[in-house]
């Protein structure tokens, strides 16, 4: 039954591209280790290739050696899987000599490094090479995403800080590095242990023991269960706080698009003595354990849907006593903060953050404050984006005892791990002076300790977040202006242009348009760097979004897909700029020193702009595709050759063209035919890349 419920499983778990693409990675096993010890990672990824290091962003890990991992060894010809299938067993048997070549195949077999020298690789590596030889791959398992695999030992300095990382790869070479988005890579004082390797057939992996406290680490195939044992005493307890959406956040080819564990503890007959699921609206579960008597007991981890593969990498934190959840960190706001119990004695005046809790189910929180006529007051709940289960509800009674306003969720861009916008936000003009009821409870009636909050009185405050995607941006160094989406995070109404700053960031700029378009949830940028001497070291700007008297700090983020369909933005603790040696040939183009990067366009008129070329030697026949791919619909664009060093740009729009602001890159596809010295021909060369950034405006 159970091979049966795998296999379909197995059919039933499509795979799609997920939205990062390139130079990406998918996990990290494990994802940490303790200061002072020295371990071997995993990582999977793709675009991975030349030279790697690894890049964290705060110090204490330090990469000894980084080796591609054997994949899988089904191919070739049969007599290839025969030969080493039998060196494998020679090898786990202790005997160190390749088994006689039959037949007269070696034309037809492919060549594997690791295969040719099974006997000299390290256990982990050998585990590796031993799951590609035995296990027949399975192509609706197979992702892109994660297809390529390096093993990495680190060593963790002992006086590493406690904490989480940030952890990329950088790849290429010195002058051509590409990073990876970022995974979190913990670091503890606790003792680490994972799961067994992966053993021969017929051999199974076997349950390892560890002690509390410390840290389990592993990895959950398809339809796989992993145990662990450990020991207590009776009247002992242990809770285990387990780390698996939080290290990957969004699977994109799955449903329900995210890891869903279960943890379960049991005893030596195999009886469920403790169970967890979910943590409240969390996926990743939380189970506390108190022994009934002193025994040997197994703790089991498998997905609910009995789903899998090598990215649902798990970390278990076991440590002794009851489980004490985290208190609520308040927003920081700057606002005058009152707890539930002084605030329900009074009628407040507004601004106020109150603190409270609603502590038993059904219970509703009043409040009062006071407003004039026509003053804009803005009620909203800090709850579930705080950690608290509390699915709000928040309703405003005017002085008559009439609602003058209401609100379940308050939908918000899909940014961050938050996948439910239950939190709610009310902004309404006062139709009177007088004394207001604000009445905040939970939607399903709930409550609890747990169920704490924070509710803000205010008026609106016009605020703004901005997010840029990806978190690590590569710069050619001749001028191409590749375009970077920026998220906005919109807040009380918020729909003015903003601008950007770059500073700490040498030899780059801005390229073209510095801001964004008024009421823009989305836009894009873009940057230019020229030649600089030395290695092109990763950058860390500061670049900041400006509106009027408001600065804020640009945050990076990186889009991740859940479930095929929704792309989410998670985001980075750092800002990334990478060089990179690749010519564009964007320094061949550019606009008069005079132009603005302005297009105004009135519908049913065009508009021009010259953009000049800059002849190069040894370019012959030279020729540029000028496009407009992502025009407004009713806009187009087309490019015209005045002369060699000049092209016209002629924008038009149609009678019944929309009316847009927005950013828009060009693109450009630059062509040449040179001498090749060692083949003595001449040959075709094609680069594309994007003009700076345009603002095209249709009225």
């Amino acid at each position: 039954m159970q091979r049966i419920l795998k296999n379909i499983l197995l059919w039933s778990f499509p795979v799609l591209m997920p939205v990062l693409s390139g130079t990406t990675i998918g996990y990290i096993y494990p994802a940490g280790a303790r200061a002072g010890d020295t371990v071997q990672v995993i990582v999977g990824g793709q675009g991975l290739w030349g030279n790697r290091r690894i890049l964290l962003d705060s110090p204490g890990v330090t990469l000894l050696q980084c080796q591609g991992a054997p994949g899988t060894f089904y191919s070739g010809c049969g007599d290839q899987q025969v030969w080493a299938r039998e060196y494998m067993r020679r090898v786990f048997a202790g005997e160190h000599k390749q088994p006689y070549r039959r037949g007269k195949h070696f034309g037809v077999w492919r060549y594997n490094h690791f295969m040719e020298q099974l006997d000299q690789l390290d256990p982990l590596m050998l585990s590796l090479a031993c799951k590609g030889i035995f296990e027949r791959p399975n192509s609706l398992q197979a992702s892109p995403a994660i297809g390529q695999k390096l093993v990495l030992t680190l060593k963790i300095d002992k006086n590493a800080a406690p904490g989480v990382r940030e952890f990329r790869i950088l790849t290429g070479g010195k002058n051509n590095m590409r990073g990876t988005n970022p995974l979190l890579f913990f670091i503890g004082k606790e003792p680490e242990f994972r799961e067994q390797n992966y053993q021969m057939p017929p051999l199974k992996k076997q349950p390892v023991e560890f002690t509390i406290p410390s840290v389990v680490n592993g990895q959950i195939e398809p339809g796989e269960v992993d145990h662990f044992k450990f020991r207590l005493k009776k009247g002992e307890k242990c809770h285990f706080v387990f780390f698996g959406r939080k290290l990957n956040p969004f699977i994109g080819d799955g449903v329900p698009g995210n890891f869903q564990p279960v943890l379960a503890v049991k005893d030596a007959a195999g009886k469920v003595l403790a169970y967890a699921d979910d943590n409240y609206f969390d996926p990743d579960p939380v189970l506390d354990f108190t022994a009934p008597a002193d025994a040997l007991y197994t703790l089991e981890i498998r997905d609910a849907l009995y789903r899998g593969r090598e990215d649902f990498v798990y970390r278990i934190n076991a440590a002794r006593g009851k489980y004490q959840r985290p208190a609520l960190k308040a927003p920081a706001l700057g606002i005058p903060e009152i707890c539930e119990h002084a605030a329900a004695k009074e009628t407040l005046e507004v601004p106020k953050l109150i603190s409270g809790t609603v502590s038993k189910p059904g219970e509703v929180k009043v409040f009062k404050f006071k407003a004039r006529k026509d003053q804009r007051i803005a009620a909203e709940v800090f709850a579930r984006r705080v950690g608290s289960p509390l699915d709000s509800a928040l309703k405003i009674l005017g002085p008559d005892g009439k609602q003058v306003a209401f609100n379940d969720d308050f939908e918000r861009p899909l940014i961050g791990l938050n996948m439910q916008h239950v939190d709610s936000f009310v902004s309404f003009k006062a139709p009177a002076d007088g004394t207001y009821t604000v009445q905040l409870s939970d939607t399903a009636a709930a409550g609890g300790d747990d169920y704490g909050f924070f509710l803000r009185l205010d008026r609106p405050r016009p605020d703004f977040r901005v997010y840029m995607v990806p978190s690590g941006v590569w710069v050619s160094p001749d001028m191409g202006a590749d375009p970077v989406k920026v998220v906005i995070e919109k807040r009380d109404g918020f729909n003015g242009e903003i601008s950007f700053e770059l500073k700490n960031a040498p030899n780059i700029t801005i390229g073209g348009i510095k801001s964004i378009p008024k009421g823009a949830s989305e836009s894009q940028i873009s940057f230019v760097t020229g030649w600089v001497k030395g290695d092109f070291l990763p950058v860390y700007p500061e670049l900041w979004a400006v509106h009027g008297t408001t600065r804020r700090r640009v945050i990076g983020a990186d889009a991740a897909m859940q479930a095929f369909a929704y792309t989410h933005y998670v985001p980075s603790r750092q800002l990334i700029f990478m060089r990179t040696w690749l010519h564009s040939y964007g320094d061949r183009f550019y606009f008069d020193k005079k132009f603005n990067y302005r297009i105004n366009l009135r519908k049913g008129k065009s508009v021009n702009a010259d953009l000049f070329f800059r002849v190069t030697h040894g370019h012959r026949e030279p020729a540029a595709e000028i496009t407009l791919p992502d025009a407004p619909k009713g806009v187009s664009m087309k490019a015209v050759k005045v002369r060699k060093d000049l092209y016209r740009l002629v924008f038009s729009a149609d009678p019944k063209a929309e009316n847009c602001n927005v950013n828009i890159p060009v693109k450009v596809k630059y062509s040449f035919k040179y001498w090749d010295n060692r083949r003595k021909e001449w040959r075709l060369s094609t680069s594309t890349f994007h003009l700076p950034m345009l603002r095209l405006t249709v009225r």
